[in-house]
């Protein structure tokens, strides 16, 4: 996966905006794909310093990675306007 940063965290973005989408909520949706990209960064770092082979593996990492860093972003950002978080 070396040779294949960007395309190996674009499921961050979407899956970041998706989840931000969830809260319906502009700033949540943005936040979301912030939190998922940094969320992928992570997984992808953790995935090559392990030196793990590409495959299903890496990429459920990276897209848990992501799942849970953007869900952490909206749950930020419903708690700072002062609304429920979706979900």
């Amino acid at each position: 996966m070396d040779d294949h940063f960007w395309p190996s965290v674009y499921p961050g973005l979407i899956v970041g905006a998706l989840i931000g989408l969830a809260d319906r909520s502009i700033l949540a949706t943005i936040l979301g794909a912030i939190g998922g990209l940094a969320g992928a960064f992570a997984a992808f770092y953790a995935v090559t310093m392990l030196a793990i082979e590409p495959g299903i593996i890496p990429l459920v990492a990276i897209i848990v990675g992501a799942v849970i860093v953007a869900k952490l972003t909206t749950f930020a950002v419903a708690k700072i306007m002062g609304r429920p978080a979706a979900g």
